[in-house]
């Protein structure tokens, strides 16, 4: 990694589009994410609370695709921050996401499986870090209906700027193509 990425890291993980929840799915195992994206750039604000409000983490994070990296690596670097920072950058507007996040053991692999609200209900996304668990690279887990990782419009600063109609049509390509 160059000097410019410094005090970046890679981070390597596959994306996962469902089309229902495992059963066996532990639904207040769970904390709540508020992703906030400024247009026209790598950054995100993040909130993550407990399901019932209570602050876990408050962050600010810039994650972007290295052309010549593997689809399933992107650079990222995060700045933590107090609540008063975070009111501070929250001024600024921006679409959100929100969505629930559950962690899934599978076969030994550790998932992250993000439940979007809002505009975004219905998307079910599932998340690993690569070369975690059981999971061969290339194979798509059997609660899992195609892997997303190398699609642009599966990231969240895309999905931020997707509306419930968009959505729709994105889900019907993936879901009945995929």
């Amino acid at each position: 990694m160059s000097t410019a990425h410094k005090y970046a890291r890679i981070e390597s993980e596959r994306r996962f589009l469902l089309r229902s929840l495992p059963a066996d799915l532990d639904l207040q195992d769970a904390m709540r994410m508020i992703d906030r994206y400024w247009l026209g750039t790598r950054l995100r604000l993040r909130r993550m609370e407990t399901l019932d409000g209570k602050v876990i983490q408050l962050k600010l994070t810039q994650k972007y695709v290295d052309p010549d990296r593997p689809a399933e690596e992107t650079i990222i670097t995060n700045q933590y921050l107090t609540e008063t920072e975070f009111e501070l950058f929250a001024q600024l507007p921006g679409p959100e996401l929100v969505k629930r996040r559950c962690r899934y053991l599978h076969l030994g692999g550790g998932y992250s499986i993000d439940i979007f609200e809002g505009p975004l209900e219905g998307l079910l996304l599932a998340e690993i870090e690569a070369g975690q668990g059981n999971l061969a690279p290339g194979k798509t887990p059997a609660f899992a209906v195609c892997e997303v990782t190398a699609e642009p419009a599966f990231t969240g600063g895309q999905l931020a700027e997707t509306d419930a109609a968009q959505l729709t049509g994105l889900l019907t390509k993936w879901l009945e193509g995929g």
